[in-house]
């Protein structure tokens, strides 16, 4: 099935009018569950139902795909668990030295 046009602003990384819903789920579901809105995850469960989105966010694999806190909130709602994504346990960058002006005080280096 061709994606729906409201679904379609979601996926504006691909030729999303050639996206089908069937061949793309594994582009179509995490661009819903990290950018879309209320109405746009109700398409998605009435799509692909519950059960196959749960599986999809029961991978980590396909959890990294989601912004951190995006990840962390349907693990809750999909999985029952409270999980951190693991790219919030370190540090958010590395900045190489020498990278940053000498005008920035030490203290923020």
């Amino acid at each position: 099935m061709k994606l729906p046009e409201s679904i379609q602003r979601l996926c504006y990384r691909y030729h999303a009018d050639r996206l089908d819903t069937e061949h793309h789920r594994s582009i179509i579901i995490p661009s819903v569950l990290d950018q879309g809105g209320v109405e746009d995850w109700d398409w998605l469960f009435a799509t692909y139902g519950w059960d196959a989105i749960a599986g999809w966010i029961a991978e980590p694999a396909n959890r990294e795909l989601l912004a951190p806190a995006m990840a962390r909130f349907w693990s809750i709602i999909l999985l029952g668990i409270d999980q951190k994504p693991d790219r919030w346990s370190g540090p958010c960058r590395m900045v190489p030295a020498g990278a940053l002006p000498e005008w920035l005080p030490a203290e923020l280096r």
